[in-house]
């Protein structure tokens, strides 16, 4: 951020903070549209069951792809208008579905809906990393992860009255997009684009400074990774657990994850006065929390235990993120907030795409691929992790 010049520190709008938070709205890709795909294999009656799956998990590539390209729109277009324009191309591509009925058609466009994701995704953490200093920070950091759970379940609720008609109008469900279209339109001003907040201070940033990394944000992508690779244990493995050992049904497991939303959202409110507590030891703690949540998981027998359990580790979840996501801000070099978010959402969609295919290679290695060890071998983990992240605490001097 070398040079830089002191500015006028405005006195910040509740509405700033709205629109920024709005850009977090939409941070699922397929929650909204999953419920399509009986009515798509129905419809797609000459497309494999695999081909028409890939329409609902491929813009997840698409997002890896617009998080590899966001630095290079932003450098262009400037923060605000690379927002509008994902924004913009996500609600475009997102409703196609809903006037074309063409496969590849529709796939082309659930991609490119998903580059259009990838694309402002970065810029909802990095305008809140660089506007604002720390306590008002962590503050915004909780709020995005209960603003994004929020919109899971706008978006949701919408798409269940939407699929009543038919499957093409669910998709109808991102013109709700036009929101945070319009909040950051009227809401974010342009000139905030080169202003970073820095030792109480608004600087304004030198944009021809290029974007670089570190270690630091390499291993932080890394651990983001292995966080989603280990969390997702339970939205892949605990449906199995309950049916297979009989402990309810698959309708069961399916209400434990509903209320998963409503802990997303009361984790993410608390985060600020959570971060205040624990301080530095924040990460570590709520690993072993998360750890022994599911360690218990995997040897439980009752669906009111394991709700309680599951609530646990989501809740953990909800901390851990956002502590995380505050860490980048020690570990990015200046002037490349923007391109350590990319990375570390790259770190955190690759941790989700190889999740079954870890299970499975792992599972065959230990010569046990069951439901329960995966998800034992899972609280394991996170037990190396909170050894580590103590280390990490200690060696690079962290404060959260």
């Amino acid at each position: 951020m070398s040079p830089s010049t002191p500015v006028h520190e405005d006195k910040r709008s509740p509405m700033l903070a709205l629109g920024i938070l709005s850009i977090s709205f939409l941070m699922s890709v397929s929650n909204a549209v999953s419920g399509t795909i009986p009515l798509m294999e129905k419809y797609f009656s000459d497309v494999s069951r695999a081909n028409v799956e890939l329409l609902i998990v491929i813009p997840t590539g698409g997002v890896l792809l617009g998080t590899v390209i966001s630095g290079l729109v932003s450098n262009l277009l400037g923060k605000k208008y690379t927002v509008i324009a994902g924004l913009s191309i996500s609600l475009v591509f997102g409703i196609i579905p809903a006037f074309i009925f063409n496969y590849p058609a529709i796939l082309i466009s659930r991609a490119m809906f998903g580059v259009g994701m990838g694309v402002f995704t970065p810029l909802s953490v990095s305008y809140i990393t660089d506007l604002f200093p720390e306590e008002t920070r962590n503050r915004l950091l909780g709020w995005r992860n209960s603003v994004g759970a929020i919109g899971d379940s706008i978006m949701l609720f919408i798409a269940g009255f939407l699929i009543n008609i038919s499957w093409h109008t669910t998709y109808l469900v991102f013109l709700f997009l036009l929101v945070p279209i319009l909040l950051v339109m009227f809401f974010v001003p342009k000139h905030y684009d080169n202003i970073v907040s820095e030792d109480g201070k608004e600087v304004e940033e030198d944009v021809k400074v290029k974007p670089t990394t570190n270690f630091g944000v390499i291993q932080l992508a890394f651990i983001f990774l292995l966080v989603c690779l280990f969390y997702s244990a339970i939205s892949l493995k605990l449906a199995s657990y309950v049916v297979n050992n009989h402990i309810g049904s698959a309708a069961a497991a399916t209400r434990i994850f509903g209320f998963l939303v409503l802990c997303s959202i009361f984790s993410g409110l608390i985060f600020e006065k959570i971060a205040k507590w624990f301080g530095k030891y924040t990460v570590t703690i709520f690993y072993i929390i998360t750890a022994i949540s599911m360690i218990v998981m995997s040897f439980t027998t009752s669906i009111p235990v394991l709700l309680v359990l599951v609530l646990a580790a989501g809740f953990c979840n909800g901390i851990i993120n956002p502590a995380l996501t505050a860490r980048m801000v020690h570990y990015s070099p200046k002037g490349s907030m923007n391109f350590t978010t990319s990375i570390i959402i790259i770190g955190i969609n690759i941790g989700f795409l190889i999740a079954p295919y870890f299970f499975q290679f792992f599972g065959e290695m230990i010569g046990n691929a069951g439901p329960a060890n995966m998800i034992l071998w899972s609280g394991i983990f996170y037990v190396l992790l909170a050894v580590y992240d103590l280390v990490v605490v200690k060696k690079d001097k962290l404060t959260i």
